[in-house]
C-alpha cells in the first residue's frame, strides 16, 4: 500500500520550501504520531488541511493506524465546521481550531472529551467532500483499495518512478491534489510541496530550484499560465504536466499540446470525479492533438460504457467509491456501488474508443419549450469568444457570465442566431472574474445565488 512503511532510506520523500524530508524521516514521523492514535476500535480523524508537511504526516498516520480520515479545508467557516463535527462525531481533530467538546492532547491535535460508540466499516479509509464546496456535509466514502488501485493506475499511465519530482500545489482536501500525493508515494517518487500560486514568481523559482519533473493544474490554472507567458519559460527539468478538474477549452488543449510536442514534453489531459478516487480517463499524449475535445480512454483497470437510453457515461473499476455519507451512521455502511459509477455526464464514443463529454444530465434548462444544454452553450460561446464563459439559470431564463463588455454583443448575436432565443430568454452579466471554488472549478451556485 502506498502509505505503508517504505524501505527507501535517504531518498527524498517530501520537499518544502524550507526543508527536505527523506523517506526514513517520513516513516519515523508517521510512526511517532501514530503512537497517540492507538485505539481498540476504528475511529474517525478530521484533518483540517493546510499545505504542510505536518498535515501530510497526519493523513498518512491515520491510514497507517487503520482509522478513517476526513479531509476538509482549514479555512472552513466556524459554523460549517461545527456542523460537520456535530454530524460525524470524530474522535480526533488535527488543526489549529479550538472546538467545543474537544480537549488539546498534543500540539494541533484535539480529542473528543466524551466517549461515544461509533461504528466505522473496516474498509473505509478516506472521506472527501462531494462538491468541492468546503461546506458540504455530504462526503464520498473511499476504501483503502479504492485509493491504492487508483494510485497504481496513475503510476502506470503516467509512468511514474523513483526519479520523478512532482509539484503538489493543489489542496490536499481536493481529490486531485490528494491523488498526486498517493501516486507519487506509490512510485517512491519525490513530492515537492508548496501552496504558492502559479502566478507567483516564487512558485517557478521553487519548481526550477528543485528540478521539478512535473506539475498539475485545473482549467483555471492553464488560463493563468497562458497569461503569464508559460509557453516562453525555460524549464529544462520539466518532463510532464497534467490537467484535470473540469473541461479545458479545446483552444488551450491544442495550445499546450503543441508546446509539449515542440519541446519534447508530455501534456496529459485527464477526467475524473471524487467518486472514482478520482481518476477515470486520460488522453495519451501522442493522441492529444487529434483528440482535443475528448476525455480519452479509461485508466488502466477501468472501463467505460454508455447507457443505451440516456447516453450517460458509466465507469467500472476498483477505484469506484463505496458510496456517500451524510451522517456518522453512514460510516458503517458496506460497499454500495460494487465498482459501478453512473457519472451524471452525457457522452459519446468515437471509432477509436475515445469518449467525449457532451453535457450533464442535470445541466439543462427549458426555455420557451426548447431544451437547452448549458454545457453545450458554454462550450460554443468559449469557442466564439476565445475566453472564459459561465452559463447557468432556470427554466425562466438563462444567465451567461463573461469577463469583458466586448463579449456581450458577441454572446447576444450568437444566442439569437444559433438558438433563435428571444432576448427575454437570457441575461448577460459582465464580472471582473468568474467566481470559482477552491478547486478551480466554476462556482455555478455562487453565480446563481447572486444573479438569478
Amino acid at each position: 500500500m502506498f502509505y505503508e512503511k517504505w524501505n527507501l532510506g535517504n531518498r527524498p520523500a517530501v520537499v518544502t520550501p524550507g526543508r527536505t524530508y527523506t523517506y526514513e524521516e517520513l516513516n519515523n514521523d508517521i510512526e511517532e504520531l501514530s503512537m497517540g492514535w492507538q485505539s481498540k476500535q476504528k475511529e474517525l480523524v478530521v484533518l483540517l488541511c493546510e499545505h504542510t508537511y505536518g498535515v501530510l504526516v497526519a493523513y498518512l498516520a491515520a491510514l497507517r493506524t487503520g482509522h478513517a480520515v476526513m479531509l476538509v479545508s482549514s479555512d472552513l467557516a466556524d459554523d460549517l465546521l461545527a456542523g460537520i463535527i456535530q454530524r460525524y462525531q470524530p474522535k480526533w481533530i488535527v488543526g489549529e481550531r479550538m472546538l467545543v467538546g474537544y480537549e488539546q492532547v498534543e500540539s494541533s491535535i484535539w480529542s473528543r472529551c466524551s466517549a461515544i460508540d461509533v461504528t466505522i466499516h473496516p474498509k473505509l479509509a478516506v472521506l472527501l467532500s462531494t462538491s468541492g464546496t468546503t461546506g458540504s456535509q455530504k462526503f464520498v466514502r473511499l476504501s483503502y483499495a479504492n485509493l491504492q488501485s487508483n494510485a497504481e493506475s496513475i503510476v502506470d499511465y503516467l509512468q511514474l518512478d523513483e526519479q520523478q519530482r512532482g509539484v503538489a500545489n493543489l489542496p490536499l482536501s481536493y481529490s486531485y491534489g490528494l491523488s498526486i500525493v498517493n501516486s507519487h508515494l506509490a512510485a517512491g517518487a519525490t513530492i515537492l510541496l508548496t501552496d504558492e500560486s502559479v502566478m507567483a514568481k516564487s512558485f517557478w523559482s521553487f519548481l526550477n530550484e528543485q528540478r521539478a519533473t512535473s506539475f498539475v493544474g485545473v482549467p483555471f490554472t492553464y488560463q493563468m499560465l497562458q497569461r503569464i507567458g508559460f509557453l516562453k519559460m525555460d524549464l529544462p527539468h520539466l518532463q510532464m504536466f497534467t490537467q484535470a478538474g473540469g473541461r479545458l477549452d479545446e483552444r488551450l488543449v491544442k495550445l499546450f499540446g503543441e508546446y509539449a510536442k515542440e519541446h519534447g514534453k508530455q501534456f496529459y489531459v485527464m477526467y475524473g470525479q471524487t467518486e472514482a478516487s478520482p481518476r477515470m480517463s486520460y488522453i495519451p499524449p501522442n493522441r492529444l492533438l487529434e483528440k482535443t475535445g475528448s476525455i480519452g480512454i479509461a485508466v488502466p483497470g477501468g472501463s467505460f460504457s454508455l447507457d443505451c437510453d440516456t447516453s450517460e457515461l458509466i465507469f467500472e473499476g476498483p477505484n469506484v467509491m463505496m458510496g456517500y455519507a451524510e451522517s456518522v451512521e453512514d460510516l458503517a455502511k458496506d460497499d454500495e456501488m460494487q465498482g459501478v459509477l453512473h457519472t451524471g455526464d452525457l457522452a459519446m464514443v468515437d471509432d477509436d474508443g475515445f469518449y467525449t463529454i457532451t453535457g450533464r444530465l442535470k445541466r439543462f434548462v427549458k426555455l420557451f419549450g426548447l431544451r437547452v444544454n448549458l454545457d453545450e452553450v458554454e462550450k460554443k460561446l468559449e469557442q466564439e469568444l476565445q475566453a472564459a464563459v459561465a452559463c447557468t439559470g432556470s427554466d425562466d431564463r438563462m444567465v451567461i457570465v463573461v469577463e469583458s463588455e466586448e463579449s456581450v454583443a458577441v454572446v447576444k448575436a450568437y444566442l439569437e442566431s444559433a438558438y433563435q432565443l428571444h432576448k427575454s430568454a437570457f441575461r448577460i452579466h459582465v464580472v471582473e472574474a468568474i467566481p470559482r471554488m477552491t478547486n478551480g472549478k466554476t462556482d455555478y451556485r455562487a453565480i446563481k445565488d447572486g444573479l438569478v
